[in-house]
């Protein structure tokens, strides 16, 4: 090969080294055709029938997989977000002493939690009285769905008791004492 002539691509590199070599043998080959690199032609190959008769069958499932895998992921996306931004609030109020809290401060009394803005988060009641920690009388309360990520929640028992607490104290269990 000379330096004068471009490189080929239709012919490997070998083939372009050394001129002679790789040049097919045949009657339709001349001494000024380039060598030529492919298979002689043989009989057709079966035909892929399969492949056309599946293709539609194949998009439509692919397609309707694809939109339930979406439909899954929203879903979760809702649940988390939904979940992330509501909790449970639990608490115990301890059972009051005094003589005018006793009659107002009873199972069944109602329990509203308010944000720091004073907007209504959430109302539940008491619950029975029950036995706490060292026999103290104490009536439990939970509220579901209380919006979370404010500053501080007012929980008010009736209209007797109320106490600023955190988010962290309601979703543990805050304990409220009223004072006598």
């Amino acid at each position: 090969m000379t330096s004068a002539q471009p490189p080929r691509r239709d012919v490997a590199p070998q083939a372009q080294e050394h001129p002679g070599a790789g040049r097919p043998v045949g009657p339709h080959t001349g001494p000024t055709e380039p060598p030529q690199f492919w298979l002689r032609s043989g009989p057709m190959l079966p035909q892929r029938t399969w492949q056309r008769s599946t293709r539609s069958p194949i998009i439509i499932i692919s397609s309707l997989a694809a939109m339930a895998l979406a439909a899954v992921a929203v879903a979760a996306l809702l649940v988390g977000t939904v979940n992330r931004t509501t909790f449970t609030a639990r608490g115990v109020v301890v059972c009051p002493t005094a003589q005018g809290q006793t009659l107002r401060i009873a199972p069944g009394a109602p329990v509203r939690i308010y944000d720091e803005t004073g907007d209504e988060l959430s109302t539940t009641t008491l619950g029975q009285r029950e036995s706490g920690d060292g026999n103290q009388c104490e009536m439990p309360f939970r509220a579901r769905d209380v919006a979370s990520g404010r500053d501080g929640y007012v929980v008010r028992v009736g209209d007797v008791l109320q106490e600023t607490v955190s988010e962290s104290a309601l979703s543990s269990g805050v304990v409220l004492r009223p004072v006598p």
